[in-house]
């Protein structure tokens, strides 16, 4: 493991119970104290600690002032125990834990200061990974649990400032990491040029402290069922995950020493998608093998790429002579299947056969058929009831497709889940409908209108519909 150069960092703020302020050697201190002893910082105090992997340095000071300066002293620096804290009325209710001394090296050992010395300082080493590991075993005691290392200075025969001879040293322990800076990014793909695209996922290592090192952090696709069934469950959507043959690449980020922040890429190609999907692209951070002791969040970053079909560039021009009626339904009212198609004209509707009890077919209902001029995998189709009235509306559609009438397989079912228009004049527009081979014919069934089932078996039904337009691609 490369070696770490790192400095132990106090970025948390210092509390005060009571006080904990930083006060002057030359204390006022009533006469009749020749000399007295307290700790320079007392109260609380609160550090933030980073685990890399290194011990940290910490000291305390132990002062002495008093009307007589040049009066030696004697002291003592012990770490108090969780049944001292328990009984201490001071620290009742705090959830105080107190840290074993696997987390530290310390030496309580006496303090001579002389006539020539206004403090002393007492030395300790802390081990960040080892307090880690001791609030991992512990935590589960009790979650509300505050971990310190408590203090209080005691001496044999000289005076000790009541106030001022505890300190209660809490530890915040956070472990070096490199997280995604955000938690997700929308794109449109129609909104991009070109056939190939670079999305950068933006990385940072955890705040607070500087990174003094060079290593590399690398991203991979999670292709798991959880990563793509947690974010379709928990936003309520049905994304489909980044197929493999869309990827032309992944670059690793770069953190330099002194930079926090550095971004990994992705590259896309679009000949590996489908418009009218919307792919998902769950990208996971990879354990950090060049610093054992910088660990990765697990958190994801979400690429959705959104890919509509286009309203302009999609949109499929049909005419008359893509049409056909194989079953000889259209004729109601007199209209043709140009009807269906006129655009222009929002009066204008197309209606089957009415007034007879044998138009329709068992297995197809009453369709017509559409051949495209070249292939398509997703089409999305818009259409427009009746503008003088509703009583024929289609209430059931099965869409088939195939490249010809004589090999069709079903693509859809839509119904009344599917909140089909009922009233005149009103719109509806499908969601894209992904086929997974290309078609290049579609066979639009209407099973069921307002009037019942169209299927020929002795109702006189029929549907009527105003105008219909279609968009693919494949």
């Amino acid at each position: 493991m490369k070696k770490l150069i790192y400095s132990f960092l106090f970025l948390g703020a210092i509390t005060a119970l009571g006080s904990c302020k930083e006060d002057s050697y030359e204390d006022l201190i009533p006469e009749q104290y020749d000399k007295i002893l307290y700790l320079k910082t007392y109260g609380q105090q609160t550090i933030e600690l980073f685990d890399d992997g290194s011990q940290v340095d910490y000291s305390l000071t132990v002062v002495k002032t008093g009307s007589n300066p040049a009066a030696t002293a004697q002291a003592q620096v012990k770490i108090m125990s969780q049944a001292e804290v328990d009984k201490d009325a001071r620290y009742q209710g705090n959830n105080y834990k107190v840290l074993s001394s696997a987390c530290y090296t310390y030496k309580s050992e006496p303090l001579e200061l002389t006539s020539a010395d206004a403090y002393k300082q007492v030395k300790m080493k802390l081990s960040p990974a080892k307090i880690l590991e001791e609030i991992a075993e512990t935590k589960d005691e009790n979650p509300n649990y505050v971990y310190i290392i408590p203090f209080r200075l005691s001496s044999p025969n000289d005076q000790v400032n009541q106030d001022k001879k505890d300190l209660i040293l809490k530890l915040n322990v956070t472990k070096l990491s490199i997280y995604f800076k955000k938690g997700s990014q929308t794109v449109n793909l129609n909104t991009v040029t070109g056939d190939e695209w670079a999305f950068e996922a933006g990385m940072a290592m955890v705040s607070g402290v500087q990174n003094t090192w060079n290593f590399t952090a690398q991203i991979e696709v999670d292709r798991s069922d959880e990563a793509l069934n947690t974010y379709n469950t928990a936003n309520g959507t049905a994304y489909l995950m980044i197929p493999e043959a869309a990827i032309v690449n992944i670059n690793e980020g770069v953190f330099e020493a002194g930079n926090n922040e550095a971004a990994a890429a992705i590259r896309i190609r679009r000949a590996g998608l489908a418009k009218g999907y919307t792919y998902l692209v769950p990208l996971k951070l990879k354990p950090i093998t060049e610093i054992e002791t910088i660990s990765i969040n697990e958190k994801l970053h979400y690429i959705i790429l959104e890919y509509p079909l286009d309203p302009e560039a999609d949109r499929i021009a049909l005419r008359v002579d893509m049409l056909s009626d194989p079953f000889n339904c259209a004729g109601g009212d007199g209209t043709t299947l140009a009807d269906l198609i006129n655009t222009e004209n929002l009066n204008t509707y197309y209606h089957t056969i009415w007034g007879r009890t044998d138009v329709g077919n068992a297995e197809w209902g009453q369709p017509f058929d559409i051949t495209f001029d070249s292939p398509l995998k997703s089409i999305q189709f818009k259409y427009r009831t009746r503008a003088s009235n509703a009583n024929a509306v289609p209430r059931l559609i099965k869409l088939y497709v195939g490249n010809n009438a004589n090999n069709l397989t079903l693509l859809d079912i839509i119904g009344d889940n599917e909140n089909l228009p009922t009233g005149a004049g009103d719109t509806y527009t499908s969601k894209v409908i992904i086929s997974t081979e290309e078609f290049t014919f579609l066979r639009f069934s209407v099973m069921e209108s307002a009037l019942g089932a169209t299927i020929g078996a002795g109702e006189d039904t029929s549907w009527a519909m105003g105008q219909f337009e279609i968009w693919g691609s494949n």
